[in-house]
C-alpha cells in the first residue's frame, strides 16, 4: 500500500512484496527450489554525486549483463516515456492542427456568408470596434470550448497514464498543454483577423 520499494523490480516484476516474519521466512527458504533462488544486493550511496563512477564500476563486475543498476534503469525509463511522449504528442499536435483549420475554415465559410448583415449594422451606425468586440467573445466561444475539452482530455488521460505506470511527468505534460493552447489560440486570433478584414469591406 505504500511507494516505498524495498526488493529491486528485477525480481519482483512490479508486483507487491510480502514483508513476513522470521518462521515463515525459513519455511518458504526450506520449500523453495534452489535453482530458482535469487539474491538481491544493495548498496546505500551516502553520496548521490558519485553515482556516475558507481554505475561504471557496477558495469565492471560478472553479474552486470544479467542485472541492472539504478542509473541504467532510470535511463531506460526515461528513454521510452520519451519515445511515448513523442509519439502521443506528434499525433496531438496532428489533430490540433487539423482540427483548428477545419474550425477556422468554417469560419471563414460563415464570415462570407455574414458580410451582408456587416455592411447593414455599419450603415446603421455600428462602428468597427462594437462589431469586433461581438466577434471576439464569439470566437472565444468556438475556439475556447474544444480548447478547454482538449486539455482536459489531456490531462486527465496523461493522469491515468500515471496510475497504471507509476510515474509522473509534470514537465512535459505542462509543456505540450501550453503549446496546445498556444497554437489553438493562433486559431482564433487569425478568425478574428479575417473578421476585421471583412468588417472594413463592409462599406
Amino acid at each position: 500500500m505504500k511507494k516505498d520499494y524495498y526488493v529491486n523490480y528485477h525480481f519482483t516484476y512490479g508486483m507487491p512484496t510480502v514483508i513476513v516474519d522470521q518462521t515463515m521466512f525459513d519455511h518458504l527458504q526450506k520449500e523453495t527450489d534452489p535453482q530458482k533462488k535469487k539474491v538481491h544486493i544493495g548498496i546505500h550511496l551516502t553520496d548521490e554525486t558519485n553515482i556516475e563512477r558507481a554505475d561504471q564500476l557496477f558495469q565492471r563486475m560478472e553479474f552486470s549483463s544479467i542485472a541492472d543498476s539504478r542509473l541504467m534503469m532510470s535511463r531506460h525509463q526515461k528513454q521510452t516515456f520519451g519515445l511515448i511522449m513523442f509519439v502521443v504528442t506528434f499525433l496531438g499536435l496532428a489533430f490540433l492542427v487539423t482540427s483548428g483549420c477545419i474550425l477556422y475554415f468554417k469560419q471563414m465559410g460563415a464570415g462570407e456568408e455574414e458580410r451582408p448583415n456587416y455592411t447593414i449594422l455599419r450603415k446603421l451606425g455600428f462602428t468597427e470596434k462594437d462589431l469586433l468586440g461581438g466577434i471576439r467573445r464569439k470566437q472565444l466561444f468556438y475556439f475556447g470550448i474544444p480548447l478547454l475539452l482538449g486539455l482536459s482530455h489531456s490531462y486527465f488521460a496523461v493522469r491515468s497514464g500515471w496510475f497504471f505506470f507509476g510515474t509522473e511527468l509534470w514537465t512535459p505534460m505542462l509543456t505540450v498543454m501550453a503549446i496546445y493552447t498556444v497554437r489553438y489560440s493562433l486559431f482564433g486570433v487569425l478568425s478574428v483577423r479575417y473578421y476585421k478584414k471583412l468588417i472594413r469591406e463592409a462599406l
